[in-house]
């Protein structure tokens, strides 16, 4: 095995020189490592946008659309745990700067492409370099604040929210003249990482150079695109080939990596590391806020647009409070720390405020005021950027210095995946509740099913049939379907206030037996940040 070791980076003691060199600039360096990790952020935003005039323009079917549309995550997902282990072995600063190679260069081929091979082959490109200068601008913190990781970790994210706002805007504003033009922000993005992280980013690799591990990581890509794919194809229903057997492939090959990495002497990412309470809550917390956040977006975009009769630019600005209030809960997660509040409260805290915000957004009905809905965003919005950066100090500074690249990789690995289950589970359980729901209420209408089938068509055609014509009917359907939609609307949020409520207590359940273990003095495994 590797020499492990927890604390700074740097080194473990041992002969060898220090793999790590010093930021002559802290500040300046996590300018650009944050620089380098609002890429992913701002290309999200963007890309859902552009990909429907792309799609258009390109002439793209149907499948070819959904494909190309997840092109870039799935490429994330396959390539995110080879990234970061290549960047322990071979230097984090040098892949990294590679990855941001690999975002002009991808930028560029998608916003040139002529059909669609050529656009999906730019956005796979684009996913490639994502991985990279994600989870390796995160790691990189541990090298360039190795004793200021939690108030590093805070300048970090709340820099991420507050560029990818600004990046956001542009993008909307370029791709409303051609997206091919939305394409080029992340380029440019990438050119300035580039820069910077070349100038103020100093070397780091393993002073170990592990033994690849070439199983691992194909069985590991193999099973986050399966799970990935498959979640995200359950628009459709569960219960198809399209979904069931990606999910069943991803399953298996996930529960093959662990199977082989437990009994591999130097795995890509030793699963043993999870073993520390503080890492698995930590992994724990971080499903919770990615499929809230999933969630949180989704439903509420749908809800004021089919609901409310909110514009897609209407509903953009109603969810900036969600987006300043993480601003400054990433701030605060790092002017508590240097309080003395420990990581372990702050993110239990930031759980609470999640599910409590859930909660709020489950009272939504047809008249309820904007103001209740400000109030879920605003709590919900601090919360979640509290818990993420808090969370994200056990990803950066338990592993030991070996390992910190794969390790943080797996974060955003996680975090893609939970991101991608929280759409489908609660579309599913929305659109089921709406299937049920409307039909009892149009049966209580009088309506037969042959008549129920044509009046649904009216939502999307206003064709209304010779015998529903001349009557108050189509008020009476409207007000049914309004009716049934904000029922299955409140039940889908319930749920997953429950579900976030009890995340809240599998994590603090691991959290905070970590501390009672402390103080019977057990020792669990690599220091965490607490000791930073």
């Amino acid at each position: 095995m590797s020499a492990t070791g927890g604390g700074t980076a740097g080194g473990t003691g041992t002969a060898a020189p220090p793999a790590d060199g010093v930021a002559r600039r802290p500040g300046a360096a996590i300018l650009a490592l944050t620089v380098a990790g609002v890429a992913q952020a701002a290309d999200v935003s963007i890309h859902n946008t552009a990909i429907a005039s792309a799609a258009g323009e390109l002439g793209m079917s149907a499948s070819q659309r959904s494909f190309a549309a997840s092109a870039a995550t799935l490429a994330m997902a396959a390539s995110i745990l080879t990234v970061g282990t290549i960047g322990d072995r071979f230097g984090r600063r040098l892949t990294l700067l590679w990855c941001a190679v690999a975002l002009v260069l991808g930028g560029v081929v998608t916003a040139l492409a002529a059909d669609t091979l050529v656009y999906i082959i730019g956005r796979v490109i684009t996913g490639i370099g994502l991985a990279g200068t994600l989870a390796l601008s995160m790691a990189l913190i541990r090298t360039v604040a190795p004793d200021r990781v939690p108030r590093a970790m805070s300048l970090y994210f709340t820099g991420q929210v507050g560029f990818a706002l600004p990046l956001t805007i542009l993008g909307g504003a370029l791709i409303g003249g051609s997206w091919r033009l939305g394409y080029l922000v992340v380029p440019v993005v990438g050119i300035a990482a580039l820069v910077l992280n070349r100038a103020y980013v100093p070397r780091s690799k393993a002073v170990h150079r592990r033994r690849s591990d070439p199983v691992g990581l194909v069985l590991v890509a193999l099973g986050l695109v399966g799970v990935i794919w498959g979640v995200s194809s359950a628009s459709a229903g569960w219960l198809t080939v399209g979904v069931i057997v990606p999910l069943v492939v991803g399953v298996v090959a996930l529960v093959a990596f662990l199977r082989w990495e437990l009994h591999h002497e130097e795995p890509a990412l030793p699963v043993h590391l999870f073993k520390n309470r503080d890492l698995a809550g930590a992994l724990s917390a971080d499903v919770s806020f990615n499929m809230w956040q999933a969630v949180m977006t989704l439903q509420l975009s749908l809800l004021w647009q089919y609901v409310y009769a909110y514009s897609p630019l209407e509903v953009t600005v109603r969810q900036l409070p969600a987006t300043i209030a993480m601003v400054l809960g990433a701030f605060a997660a790092g002017r508590l720390a240097t309080r003395g509040r420990s990581p372990q409260s702050l993110v239990l805290v930031g759980l609470a405020g999640v599910a409590i915000a859930m909660y709020v957004f489950a009272t939504a009905g047809l008249s309820t005021p904007y103001w209740v809905f400000g109030v879920g965003l605003v709590v919900g919005g601090f919360s979640r950027m509290l818990t993420e950066t808090s969370a994200g100090q056990f990803f950066v500074a338990v592993p030991p210095p070996d390992l910190v690249g794969a390790t943080v990789a797996s974060k955003p690995a996680i975090g893609q995946a939970s991101f991608a289950l929280g759409l489908a589970l609660s579309s599913t359980l929305l659109y089921g509740g709406l299937g049920r729901g409307l039909g009892e209420r149009l049966g209580d209408l009088g309506l037969t099913p042959s008549q129920q089938g044509q009046v649904i068509g009216w939502f999307s055609d206003d064709d209304v049939p010779g015998w529903a014509q001349g009557t108050d009917l189509l008020q009476q359907v409207t007000a049914s379907a309004q009716d049934a939609y904000i029922d299955a609307y409140r039940l889908t949020m319930l749920v997953f206030a429950v579900f976030f409520t009890i995340m809240f207590g599998v994590t603090y359940s691991l959290l905070r037996g970590r501390r009672k273990g402390a103080e019977a003095g057990a020792t669990d495994a690599p220091a965490g940040p607490a000791t930073v």
